[in-house]
C-alpha cells in the first residue's frame, strides 16, 4: 500500500473524526487526536515545502497504527485520529513521534514542525472544541537546520 492511500484530504478526514466522536459517545470510549504543522517560511508554496511535507506525512505513517486515520487538513498540516487511545497512550504515541521529527533531517533549513494533541472527552468533546484547541496551543515546537 502506498502512503498516499492512507492519507485523507480535508473534508473524508472530518467525516472520519465525526464518525470517531459519535462512536466514542457511544460506546464511552476515549480517543485522541494529534496535529502536526510544517512551517517553512523559507519555501512557502515551493517544490521545496512540498517535499519537505511529503517526508513528514511518510515519516509519521511509518510509526501509526493501520487503524490510525491521518488526514492532510490543509496544504502544510496533517492530523491523526487514534482511535481506543487515551491521554496515556497518545503521550507515548506523541513523545515517539515527535523525537523523529527532531532527529530527522529534512534537507533544508528553517523547516519547524508544530504539534498538538487532544484526547476526547478528556479535554475536548466536540469537534470545533477539538480542532480549537490543537490549533490553539501547540505542545511542541521543533526547528530543525543544518548547522
Amino acid at each position: 500500500m502506498l502512503v498516499v492511500d492512507r492519507i485523507f484530504a480535508r473534508e473524508a478526514f472530518l467525516q472520519f473524526l465525526d464518525l470517531e466522536i459519535k462512536r466514542a459517545r457511544r460506546y464511552q470510549n476515549f480517543f485522541s487526536v494529534m496535529r502536526f504543522e510544517l512551517c517553512d517560511d523559507n519555501g512557502k508554496g515551493t517544490k521545496r515545502q512540498t517535499k519537505s511535507l511529503r517526508s513528514l506525512i511518510e515519516l509519521v505513517t511509518g510509526e501509526v497504527r493501520e487503524t490510525d486515520v491521518v488526514g492532510r487538513t490543509t496544504n502544510n498540516e496533517i492530523m491523526i485520529i487514534l482511535p481506543y487511545c487515551d491521554s496515556s497512550g497518545a503521550d507515548v504515541v506523541n513523545t515517539r513521534l515527535n523525537s523523529l521529527i527532531r532527529d530527522f533531517h529534512f534537507g533544508n533549513r528553517g523547516v519547524k514542525v508544530n504539534s498538538g494533541l487532544v484526547c476526547f472527552p478528556v479535554e475536548a468533546n466536540e469537534m470545533t472544541e477539538i480542532l480549537n484547541r490543537l490549533k490553539e496551543k501547540p505542545q511542541t515546537d521543533h526547528m530543525n537546520s543544518l548547522n
